[in-house]
C-alpha cells in the first residue's frame, strides 16, 4: 500500500509515490483555474495511480494556511481552496488524508532528513510562485497561533503599502523572476535555459535584475536571524538547484556585514544554503507523519 503526495502550486500540481524521501512515478499537471476543474483532475490523478498500486494514503501540499482538521484557509496562489476541507470536497471518505501548508511541508522534510535536520533553530525560504517559509523552533516545526507563522509573503516590502508589489510575495516570486529574465535574455521561459544563458553572456539588464532579486533573498535572510536568531537559514523551490543563485545570496548576505559596522559588531553571520531537497521537499515533508511536528 503506498502514499500519494500531491503537491498543489500556483502553476503546477506535482505527484508522486512517496516513501521516506523516495520519490517515485513523478508527474506534473498545470493547476486548473477553476474549482470544479481540480476536483475532476485530482479524482483522475488519483484513479490513474490506483491502476499501479493500491494506495492507502494520500498526503496534500497547499498554499495557504491549513488547520488541524485539514481546511485550507486563504489558499495563496491557488484562491479557490479557501475554506476547503480536501478529504471532504474530493469525497475521500474512506482514504487516510493528510493536508499541509507547502512551505511547511518542506520544512518538515527539511528538519526530518534534509538540511535542517539536528538544527535547533532555523528556517526554510522557499522560492515559487510566491515565497513562504517554514520555522523550526527548538528542532521542532513551529506552526504559531492560528497556523500562520512564517506568512512571509504579507510582510511589507515599502514603506507603505501602494499595491500587491508593496508585499515580499511579489517581490520575490521565481516564477515571476524566471519569465522577466527569459524575455529580457531572449530565452525560454525555462529555468535551465534562463541560468545558462545568464551564468555564459548575461545581459547587464537581466544581470542588474537578478542581483537585485538576490539582494531582496539575503535581506529577508538577515531580517528572520535579527528576529528569531536562528543558527541557519535554508533556500528551498525548484530554483534553488542553482548553486549561481545560492552563491550569490550567500554573496549579498556577507556584504549587509560589510556595509553597516554596527552590524559586524552585534551580530553573527549564519549559514545560509540550499534545501536538499529542493522541488521534491514538499511531496516528501507531506508524507511525514508527525513525527517531530
Amino acid at each position: 500500500m503506498a502514499i500519494l503526495g500531491i503537491d498543489v502550486g500556483g502553476t503546477m500540481i506535482k505527484t508522486a509515490f512517496v516513501h521516506q524521501t523516495e520519490v517515485s512515478y513523478k508527474k506534473r499537471f498545470l493547476t486548473p483555474k477553476k474549482k470544479e476543474d481540480f476536483h475532476r483532475l485530482v479524482s483522475e490523478i488519483i484513479k490513474s495511480y490506483e491502476q499501479i498500486q493500491p494506495i492507502r494514503k494520500i498526503s496534500f501540499s497547499v498554499p495557504g494556511s491549513v488547520d488541524e482538521l485539514g481546511t485550507v484557509s486563504f489558499g495563496g496562489a491557488v484562491s479557490y481552496l479557501d475554506q476547503i476541507q480536501l478529504k471532504s470536497f474530493l469525497e475521500l471518505k474512506e482514504m487516510e488524508v493528510t493536508v499541509e501548508n507547502d512551505a511547511k511541508a518542506a520544512t518538515i522534510c527539511e528538519i526530518n532528513y534534509g538540511n535542517l535536520k539536528n538544527v535547533q533553530q532555523g528556517a526554510a525560504i522557499i522560492l515559487g510562485t510566491g515565497v513562504g517559509m517554514g520555522l523550526c523552533l527548538n528542532g521542532r516545526l513551529y506552526k504559531g497561533t492560528h497556523y500562520q507563522a512564517g506568512e512571509i509573503s504579507f510582510m511589507i516590502r515599502d514603506r507603505q503599502i501602494t499595491g500587491s508589489d508593496s508585499f515580499v510575495e511579489m517581490g520575490l516570486s521565481a516564477v515571476l523572476l524566471i519569465k522577466k529574465l527569459a524575455e529580457v535574455l531572449e530565452v525560454k521561459n525555462d529555468g535551465e535555459a534562463v541560468f545558462l544563458a545568464l551564468e555564459k553572456n548575461g545581459k547587464a539588464a537581466a544581470k542588474e535584475l537578478f542581483f537585485k532579486y538576490c539582494n531582496e533573498v539575503a535581506m529577508l535572510c538577515f531580517n528572520v536571524q535579527t528576529l528569531l536568531d536562528v543558527e541557519k537559514i535554508v533556500i528551498g523551490g525548484g530554483i534553488s538547484q542553482q548553486n549561481y543563485l545560492i552563491q550569490t545570496i550567500q554573496q549579498a548576505y556577507q556584504k549587509l556585514f560589510e556595509v553597516a559596522p554596527i552590524i559586524r559588531k552585534t551580530l553573527r553571520p549564519i549559514k545560509i544554503e540550499a534545501a536538499k531537497f529542493q522541488a521534491d521537499a514538499n511531496l516528501i515533508g507531506a508524507s511525514i507523519k508527525e513525527k517531530k511536528v
